[in-house]
């Protein structure tokens, strides 16, 4: 099956909006938590403005251009590939790139890291397709 850029783009956008939800739900599932354990904590009042304050962070990032955000615990995916890009100064596959990604302590937010890379990487800023699945760091 050949997939066109339109369906990588679409697919992308998708993941994209998918990461962005999670992160909101996980915000909401916490300050939930936190609301409901302050009154066993005994502090009513902190355990209030801290559970806004949460809420705060969470939304903020939606407004930095079509929500995009990084869920990743270790970081934005693009600087990490292509730091993996340029320590090897070769071409490289989504395959190769995520071995790198691994290796160098990269965790991924999504379940399946292989295609959340793959419906990514064309996107990416830093990163150039130069053959068929194979792709370098753009030049500076």
């Amino acid at each position: 099956m050949k997939l066109s850029s339109s369906t990588l783009r679409k697919a992308a956008e998708i993941q994209e909006r998918i990461e962005h939800l999670q992160a909101e739900l996980d915000g909401l599932l916490q300050t939930s938590a936190e609301t409901s354990l302050s009154p066993v904590v005994g502090a009513s009042t902190p355990g209030a403005s801290r559970g806004r304050a949460r809420k705060a962070a969470v939304a903020a990032p939606a407004g930095r251009g079509r929500g995009r955000r990084s869920t990743s615990p270790t970081g934005p995916l693009a600087p990490a590939v292509v730091k993996v890009l340029k320590s090897k100064n070769s071409p490289m596959s989504v395959s190769e790139i995520l071995e790198g990604l691994t290796s160098n302590g990269y965790k991924f937010a999504s379940a399946e890291p292989k295609k959340n890379l793959f419906a990514r990487i064309y996107r990416l800023k830093g990163v150039k397709q130069v053959g068929p699945g194979k792709f370098a760091a753009e030049e500076a």
